[in-house]
């Protein structure tokens, strides 16, 4: 007989941290690609697309994305790489001690 109850808290629960590991994947992914801040010109305003780029430094230049993006990106991707090593972990049995 089947245990439905047992089948549905193994159910939400997979359901759930998949879309856990999904969001954090995907947010740092957006965080990847955070533009630069607007440059301020003389007159106080802003220009509309952010920095100009010079197309021979492309591959030199960073974007400019802000570092506290990247270090978020970073954590992101690092707490889906461990909610995925856990869930492989409480899955194979050769992995647990007792």
């Amino acid at each position: 007989m089947i245990d439905w109850m047992a089948f549905l808290i193994v159910f939400g629960t997979a359901l759930a941290s998949a879309g856990i590991v999904v969001a954090l994947y995907s947010l740092g992914i957006r965080f990847l690609a955070m533009p630069a801040p607007p440059v301020r010109r003389a007159d106080g305003t802003f220009e509309p697309n952010g920095p100009s780029r010079d197309d021979e430094d492309d591959d030199v230049d960073d974007l400019g994305r802000p570092r506290w993006a990247t270090a978020a990106a970073n954590v992101c991707f690092g707490l889906s790489a461990l909610c995925v090593l856990v869930g492989i972990y409480l899955i194979v049995p050769a992995l647990h001690p007792w």
